[in-house]
């Protein structure tokens, strides 16, 4: 929905599609008229059939120009070209600047515009997102609105899971996605919407009643120049794509990212920006506040004050960062029209999204305990570390961390995830995560550069490269009062080495080495487990 009453139809020519593109894109038709037919949005020349239209991008390896004789061989009777690029003079196009601009409304045009018709809310931030999306999903569900959730462990339709190939699906397949929830009847929708994306654009040209930030860390400098280049795609959502009479959430924790993300929202016209606190002596400067803590055997529970009432949060999950990804899904539910007692119900069953903490057990198995966490960023690492220590600390066991990072990524974070890894467990399992085209020794090498020695207060160090061996080594030489951390990939079932992909999942992996575990049984003398034989 728009803040304006404004009724668009379906784009099925080009004379529509010149209506409705900005006039900065300077549009224009050659070699074909108003009346000409518009087909499917195209931009992999491969899957272009007879009448599709073929838009061409330019990417940051290959430009879609390149590929036009293929698209009109394969039947494209149209194209979407830029105005500074060579094309067959024959060939029926519209001429525009920026093609990737003009794919973004011929997307959302093309599938009726399904945005429009639903209430949405839009997630960003370095962690927290798909944990925050998944909370916000329960919410919408408890409450019988029928929704669309779109992020990095699957999109959810209404009644079915699908596989995500992007965490931010492209404009093409997002709307097409977003089309296919409101023809099952979604009234609502949650989405992840990550940095890449925003810069982008594949969101354009939606608009979301709420949006959210729910943390900022260094991460993806590999693509973003900088840290302030980073942030500013981040507060593209805030400043772009939410709606004046919507909401926007940050939590103010996250301190003056926190407080830009909403002065970019109050800046472009936002009219409810609130601060999340889950920090008692400070409801006074936040919107929606935990107003006291309660103890809980397992998870988070406190007392919660918003905009529109107080509940009381009572939640499974685990970590102070949670309750702050809580928070925000309270106030993201708020902003797409939930009632608290549906927010509450909801919140009290609600596990939070796959790979994320999640606990790996096997029956009639004593121990040791085993999460496993996609966490794959320094602030992510600290923050899983921080949420299990009270948990080791209770058991009297130890916290053992197995950690690698990915390759062919921002190679700077990955002596600061070693010192963390170091510095927040009393064991650590270097080893590999995805290596891509480095070499995995290499990789582990730099993690490793920057860990603590233990006579700097740093943890026990393990090298094992081979992940598999390490998740087996890890387990099989654990007590059952410790506290494992499997951290890295989550919900992830594959590995990349070199170019090739082959299955792997933490958690199949960790339940293999249980299941030896129990096999083995408990060292009489230690209490820690056998090799198996």
């Amino acid at each position: 929905m728009t803040d304006s009453s404004e009724i668009k139809t379906a784009l099925r020519s080009v004379g529509e599609l010149l209506a409705v593109l900005d006039p900065e894109l300077r549009a224009e038709a050659l070699a074909c008229g108003p009346t000409t037919p518009l087909g499917p949005p195209k931009t992999d020349s491969r899957a272009v059939e007879p009448g599709d239209c073929f838009v061409a991008i330019p990417g940051l390896t290959v430009d879609g120009h390149a590929f036009i004789e293929r698209a009109l061989a394969a039947g494209a009777t149209t194209l979407v070209v830029q105005r500074d690029r060579e094309v067959p003079s024959a060939a029926a196009r519209i001429v525009v600047d920026d093609t990737v601009a003009a794919l973004a409304t011929l997307a959302a045009g093309f599938y009726d515009w399904p945005g429009e018709h639903m209430w949405l809310a839009g997630i960003t931030g370095t962690n927290g997102k798909t944990t925050t999306a998944h909370l916000v999903a329960a919410v919408l569900r408890a409450a019988g609105r029928p929704h669309v959730r779109l992020g990095t462990t699957g999109n959810w339709l209404v009644d079915h899971e699908s596989d995500a190939g992007f965490t931010t699906p492209f404009p093409t397949e997002l709307q097409s996605l977003l089309a296919k929830a409101r023809e099952r009847g979604a009234t609502h929708g949650v989405m992840e919407v990550a940095s890449h994306a925003l810069v982008q654009r594949r969101a354009k040209p939606l608009r979301f009643r709420a949006v959210a930030l729910t943390s900022f860390s260094q991460d993806h400098l590999d693509y973003h120049r900088t840290m302030a280049d980073y942030f500013e795609a981040k507060c593209l959502l805030a400043r772009e794509y939410c709606l004046h009479s919507g909401v926007a959430v940050a939590p103010r924790e996250q301190g003056e990212a926190a407080a830009a993300f909403l002065r970019a929202a109050a800046e472009a016209g936002v009219a409810r920006c609130w601060r999340s606190s889950r920090t008692p002596v400070a409801t006074r400067e936040a919107e929606i506040a935990v107003v006291e803590r309660h103890t809980a055997p397992l998870g988070l529970a406190a007392r919660v004050r918003t905009p529109v009432g107080e509940l009381e949060l009572r939640s499974p999950i685990v970590g102070e960062y949670n309750l702050d990804n809580l928070l925000v899904a309270i106030g993201l539910s708020i902003g797409l029209g939930v009632e608290l007692e549906h927010i509450e119900a909801a919140l009290a069953l609600a596990g939070g999204a796959p790979g994320r903490l999640e606990l790996v057990t096997v029956p009639e198995l004593d121990g040791p305990t085993v999460y496993v966490d996609y966490a794959h960023t320094p602030d992510a690492v600290a923050r899983a570390l921080e949420a299990l220590r009270p948990s080791a600390t209770r058991s009297g066991g130890k916290l053992v961390v197995l950690l690698g990072c990915g390759g062919d990524r921002d190679a700077s974070k990955r002596p600061l995830m070693g010192e963390i890894a170091s510095r927040g467990a009393d064991r650590f399992i270097a080893t590999s995560d995805n290596p891509r085209t480095e070499d995995p020794d290499t990789i582990v090498d730099q993690m490793i550069a920057g860990a603590l020695a233990p006579k700097e207060g740093g943890a026990e160090l393990i090298r094992e490269v081979d992940r598999g061996a390490a998740i087996a080594r890890m387990i099989a030489e654990a007590d059952r009062r410790d506290v494992l951390l499997i951290a890295g990939k989550g919900h992830e079932d594959y590995q990349i080495l070199g170019t090739t992909k082959i299955h792997f999942d933490d958690r199949e992996q960790a339940e293999r080495a249980l299941r030896a575990a129990l096999i083995a049984g408990p060292c009489p003398a230690s209490g820690r487990r056998r090799q198996p034989d």
